[in-house]
């Protein structure tokens, strides 16, 4: 796309779509969202950019996405491991109804959040992938 009115536009629009899902992700422990909601948003987000300003996002990706999405699925491992772990009296747990009320589930939240993000922008890659 070559036009400047939209490339500007869409910058915006795409950060204001990239912190809402962050939002969703991060306020999944107090209210309806979570991990898989705030993920695909996020994905969603990250693939307006990538479709308005152009094809030269796939030469810089390559694989990273596919890593980054193994690497944070052995990091929510670990973390729904420990949260299983951890006797629920000495774990981390804050005030009801704040951000991170909701103790190791707001860590869980955010890894299963940015998993689902990197997986749907994975399978986007791949399926657009030119021969």
């Amino acid at each position: 796309m070559d036009d400047y009115i939209a490339k500007v536009v869409f910058r915006y629009v795409t950060l204001v779509v990239v912190i809402y899902g962050f939002y969703v992700i991060l306020h999944g422990s107090a209210s309806p969202g979570g991990g898989f909601a705030g993920g695909t948003i996020l994905a969603m987000g990250v693939l307006i950019y990538f479709l308005v300003f152009g094809e030269q996002w796939r030469g810089k990706l390559r694989e990273s996405p596919m890593d980054l999405a193994v690497l944070l699925l052995g990091l929510g491992a670990v973390v729904e491991g420990i949260k299983f772990l951890v006797p629920q009296t000495h774990g981390p747990v804050g005030a009801p109804g704040t951000l991170f009320g909701g103790g190791w589930v707001s860590l869980a939240n955010f890894c299963i959040g940015t998993l689902v993000a990197f997986s749907i922008l994975n399978i986007i890659y791949l399926l657009v992938e030119e021969e």
